[in-house]
């Protein structure tokens, strides 16, 4: 019994020198989103927290309770600004960074961009569709459509759901690509007091996409699967631009199918290469290309290597999958990687 007491006494003692930590109040929170339409600059900021008045560049903000909860602008738990449910200013517009174009001769889309993203979506008028996660700076991509909806990062489900119909409702039935880059164009607000947590989502919008009359990025997947006839076990690279090295490379994709495909005719100038991914116990493994490019004779392609999820239901058999990318320019090396840049297997040209 005395030493429960000693225990309840230690303990008594370590929770008097803690206390929870809190903001001081009156405290507000600021949620900054940034539309960057062809048109216009729009910066809008959502407030939560207690209603107080606030300065913002000098300017007088009372922050309230809300009012009309009809309005279309409206968030549940979010203050009014000034007898409006969310602060907006209108700016001109600033020059895009990001572009994305569709290539008709690989049925994919191309990103190219001067600032980082986080992500990109496609809107059809219709439906979302995902395009991209992060794609760095002074980079370009091929991407082809994903199921998933428009979810920017840094916003609430609410502010989401508004933002989405925002947009929809400008696009008027027309496509739209929409790019969350990684930072601001336009300096952050600067509020008086500072809010307890000021959050940032920058949204550039494209109307409608442009369609390329050349191939983009010099390149097409060719050809993907998971029965090559390739044994190893460890990644393998081929890279083939002569008739005799396409069929080697051919026999090591379909060598072990009856009856037995013609490998292709290339062109002249042209090349194939291959990227094995090396046995597999069960299926549902399988290689995604993710994006590639072609300079100064070197092709660099980042894939995307997915394994079955745990409980899958998979076939029981021994897999080897693959994919094969034709190449409309002569090239001396190949090199693939991960989506992080790490090396996974190089070749140079038969």
């Amino acid at each position: 019994m005395k030493r429960l007491s000693l225990v309840i006494l230690l303990i008594a003692f370590v929770l008097a020198g803690c206390r929870l930590v809190t903001p001081e109040h009156p405290y507000f929170s600021a949620h900054e989103i940034e539309l960057l339409f062809p048109e216009a600059s729009e910066r809008w900021v959502y407030f939560y927290g207690d209603p107080m008045t606030i300065e913002l560049e000098g300017e007088r903000l009372v922050l309230e309770p809300a009012g009309d909860e009809t309005s279309p602008w409206a968030l549940p738990g979010a203050l009014w600004v000034n007898g409006m449910p969310l602060w907006r200013e209108v700016l001109p517009p600033v020059r895009p960074e990001v572009k994305a174009s569709y290539d008709p001769f690989t049925g994919a889309y191309v990103l190219e961009t001067e600032a980082d993203l986080l992500a990109s979506w496609y809107y059809d008028g219709e439906a979302w569709w995902r395009l991209s996660g992060p794609v760095p700076a002074g980079k370009e991509v091929l991407r082809v459509p994903e199921e998933g909806g428009f979810r920017p990062s840094g916003l609430t489900p609410d502010e989401v759901r508004v933002v989405r119909r925002e947009l929809e409702l400008r696009a008027r039935g027309r496509p739209l690509v929409v790019f969350q880059r990684t930072g601001p164009v336009h300096r952050p607000y600067r509020f008086e007091p500072r809010p307890w947590v000021h959050r940032l989502a920058s949204i550039r919008v494209q109307r409608g996409v442009p369609r390329r009359t050349a191939p983009a990025l010099s390149w097409r997947v060719l050809k993907t699967g998971s029965y090559a006839a390739y044994k190893g076990r460890a990644p393998m690279a081929y890279l083939a631009c002569s008739p005799r090295g396409v069929a080697e490379l051919w026999d090591l994709a379909y060598g072990n199918r009856l009856p037995k495909a013609a490998p292709p005719v290339l062109e002249p100038g042209r090349c194939l290469a291959g990227f094995f991914w090396g046995l597999k116990p069960t299926g549902g493994y399988r290689i995604e290309v993710r994006g590639g490019r072609v300079s100064r004779r070197v092709a660099e392609f980042a894939l995307e290597l997915k394994a079955p999820p745990p409980g899958a239901l998979t076939t029981q058999a021994l897999t080897s999958p693959f994919v094969l990318i034709e190449l409309f320019r002569p090239v001396d090396e190949v090199r693939f990687v991960d989506p992080d840049g790490k090396l996974l297997a190089r070749a140079l040209a038969d």
